[in-house]
């Protein structure tokens, strides 16, 4: 299994799909869209104790699901903003399958750059946060700086991974 960290708009979705399509059977799992399944009362991962809760079931689910993928013969690739307070929660939950994290981090005037752009999900201190935690992060296998590679040549450091 392969696990794409990153802060937003790092690219995990971009490529963790272009990743899955070169594959013979890949699922992508998107923490984002699990933890969107809680509706009521849905809290951010740093919204307090309710919040801290619902991320640790949010990565729960997405390694059975991970789990389900891989004991039918899939690779797996999820998607989420790894931690050093989630990484033990992966390694638990994942401790049968090889799993490796990348972590896909660009420097901070690029990422703010991609942020706007899109259109800001999270207030500017919450992004800023999470991008200083990302930047400080070192459970990762690998990391790819992604400030001026197109999405090919990402894909392509994890071609020998995945």
């Amino acid at each position: 299994m392969l696990i794409l960290s990153g802060p937003p708009v790092a690219g995990k979705n971009t490529i963790g799909t272009l990743r899955a399509r070169q594959r013979d059977h890949c699922a992508v799992i998107d923490v984002d869209q699990v933890r969107a399944m809680i509706v009521q009362p849905h809290r951010a991962p740093r919204d307090g104790e309710e919040g801290w809760r619902q991320q640790r079931l949010g990565v729960l689910q997405t390694c059975r699901l991970a789990t389900g993928f891989a004991d039918g013969g899939w690779e797996v690739i999820i998607l989420d903003v790894v931690s050093g307070r989630i990484l033990p929660l992966y390694r638990q939950h994942l401790d049968q399958y090889p799993s490796l994290v990348v972590q896909l981090l660009s420097d901070w005037a690029e990422r703010r750059r991609r942020f706007l752009a899109r259109g800001p999900a999270l207030p500017d201190d919450e992004f800023a946060m999470i991008y200083r935690e990302q930047a400080t992060f070192t459970g990762y296998a690998l990391q790819i700086d992604n400030t001026a590679l197109p999405a090919s040549d990402v894909v392509a450091q994890l071609a020998p991974l995945l």
